[in-house]
């Protein structure tokens, strides 16, 4: 109880766990012992409308624990991470550091979702910004799943040689990966008034929006 528009919650190694808040950008931590305490606010963070502070991923790169986090700046959706240190039940935010900017930003549409692969890769889902041709666009980060090494580069392997992993995406705000040995992801999509999806990710794959929902190849 007493958050404030949370949005993406991400366990601790030692229990608990972080919570982002959309709308004032701040981390909180739900401690071992069931408390909420104010880890830190992200910098930059401009809400309004849908936008503001969304998804988070814990990564562990080179012996340093990063807080990844993807939300709207002013000017568009970026991803920064952040060092994490203190102890188990006192988290601690370093400065930030920019992984990914230019993702196009609007008033509804800005996708948000971010998740570690077991690939070892961050995948981060963004929506079309109200740009419905963009999603099909493979030169443009609108209506994508996109797929980066730590420090935000196309990983290897990309099917459009690119950040773009798969497009013809509306509005995906939910990413999920199988945890009992299978390579598989799933995502949540956003359809328009309805039709909302639930579709698995293969890389290089269109996933048809616009014109059409995923599921409709008419």
């Amino acid at each position: 109880t007493g958050l404030d528009a949370p949005w993406s919650i991400v366990p601790l190694s030692g229990g608990g766990a972080l919570i982002s808040q959309r709308d004032d950008g701040a981390i909180q931590q739900l401690t071992t012992a069931g408390d909420v305490r104010h880890v830190g606010t992200v910098p930059g963070v401009a809400s309004g409308g849908e936008a503001g502070l969304h998804g988070l991923a814990l990564w562990s790169v080179a012996g340093t624990d990063w807080l990844y986090a993807y939300f709207g700046s002013q000017d568009d959706n970026r991803v920064v991470r952040m060092p994490l240190g203190g102890a188990a039940d006192a988290v601690s935010l370093g400065e930030p550091e920019e992984i990914l900017t230019g993702i196009p930003r609007a008033n509804t549409h800005n996708g948000g979702r971010i998740a570690l692969g077991p690939d070892g890769y961050l995948y981060v889902a963004t929506g079309d910004a109200q740009q419905r041709d963009a999603a099909q666009d493979a030169a443009s980060l609108s209506g994508k799943i996109l797929r980066l090494t730590p420090e935000g580069a196309p990983a290897p392997g990309n099917p459009f040689d690119s950040l773009v992993y798969s497009l013809g995406h509306r509005n995906v705000q939910g990413l999920a990966h199988r945890t009992d040995g299978v390579d598989q992801m799933w995502s949540v999509e956003h359809g328009p008034s309805r039709d909302d999806e639930i579709n698995r990710i293969i890389g290089g794959t269109n996933y048809g929006w616009s014109p059409t929902p995923g599921y409709n190849e008419s």
